[in-house]
């Protein structure tokens, strides 16, 4: 049996509407990770703005709460991070301290190395998953890290698209007992020149927008990029990667309202969706892309199974070109805010910006110059 962890949004009505409609057969929901926003030392891999606010008490009550339903907490602690002084480390120390013994999770989840290091300083056992935020894209990066004693890593989002990678890692992971997990609704751009940047970002502001305006103006310009993201795997993909060894499955939106986290994972426990891809996705919820960009997601039925497996770039781009062209001609690919495209060949170029996307692009024109 395959499993779902879920983003928090500190609501116990969404977990009670998603558990009472997820007597699902041969996949089940397991675990579900957040953190505190706000002053705290270390980040969380999100802007702090974005997130639900929520006290120590009140977070200590939803997890006993999570934990009468049978299902794990793990806490996030996956900004990336270093030690600057011991001022900084007491304060760190002090909030590992509430972490470890009044909230109590299951396991944390981190990105610094270093932060690492120093849990199992103060912990032995608490299991520890690798955050995609490390960026582990291969084998022999895992086993640099096998000395913390990792229980499970989420990889770089890349490897959503690096089969031979995510074999490699899956048969490092079984032999030292190291579990993989994949993000399954993250549209980052694959091979983002920005991530790491991003990420930085995300330690130490709260604002990020410019980011997204670049990976999205990406997208509207090359619009097999949607295609390409290693992140995003469909409902009815998640067997293909079952058959990789794949055992958790990640669903990323903990900036989302908690409302939509219903529907996405009735998607993915009926391992189908008769809808719009885009909805499904963790990106970004004031772009509203779902409102104005429409994939149709039933007609990529086939798209995993034959993606270029040679790992050549070009052959990756043509593949994408193709199918991208091939939803468009179909009206399966459209956006709904008036943005057209012409076919050159096999690749989609555009047209007439329409309101939103002309937004996006003139922003990050703003933004460059």
């Amino acid at each position: 049996m395959s499993h779902l962890t879920l983003p928090c949004h500190w609501s116990k009505e969404v977990i009670e509407n998603i558990l009472t409609n997820s007597d699902n057969r041969d996949m089940d929901i397991v675990e579900i990770y957040g953190a505190l926003a706000g002053d705290i030392p270390i980040g969380h891999g999100r802007s702090s703005k974005s997130v639900t606010p929520i006290s120590k008490e009140e977070s200590i009550e939803f997890r006993k709460f999570i934990r009468s339903k049978g299902i794990n907490f793990t806490y996030l602690i996956n900004a990336p991070f270093s030690f600057h002084n011991e001022s900084q480390k007491i304060l760190v120390r002090e909030y590992l301290e509430w972490i470890l013994g009044e909230f109590k999770p299951d396991a944390l989840t981190i990105s610094s190395r270093e932060l690492m290091q120093f849990v199992r300083e103060m912990d032995r056992r608490i299991p520890i998953h690798i955050s995609t935020i490390a960026g582990i894209k291969t084998a022999a990066e895992l086993e640099s890290y096998l000395d913390i004693r990792p229980s499970r890593i989420v990889p770089h989002h890349d490897c959503g698209k690096r089969f031979g990678d995510l074999a490699k890692l899956v048969e490092v992971g079984n032999d030292h007992g190291v579990d993989i997990e994949l993000l399954s609704t993250e549209s980052c751009l694959f091979e983002c020149p920005h991530r790491d940047a991003h990420y930085e970002c995300l330690s130490k502001k709260d604002k990020d927008a410019g980011f997204h305006t670049s990976c999205n103006t990406a997208k509207l310009n090359s619009p097999r990029e949607f295609l390409r993201a290693g992140g995003v795997i469909r409902p009815e993909d998640t067997a293909f990667y079952e058959q990789l060894g794949i055992k958790y499955f990640k669903i990323s939106g903990r900036s989302k309202s908690e409302a939509w986290l219903p529907e996405v994972v009735k998607a993915y426990l009926n391992r189908s969706y008769d809808g719009n891809l885009m909805r499904l996705l963790g990106i970004d919820p004031s772009l509203k892309a779902e409102n104005w960009i429409y994939i149709n997601n039933k007609s990529l039925d086939g798209f995993i199974e034959n993606y270029p497996r040679n790992r050549n770039e070009s052959d990756e781009i043509a593949y994408c070109d193709r199918w991208t062209s091939k939803l468009y001609k179909e009206g399966e690919f459209r956006l709904l805010d008036g943005t057209n495209f012409t076919i050159n060949g096999d690749t989609l170029e555009l047209k007439d910006l329409g309101q939103n996307a002309e937004q996006i692009i003139s922003f990050e024109a703003k933004k460059l110059r």
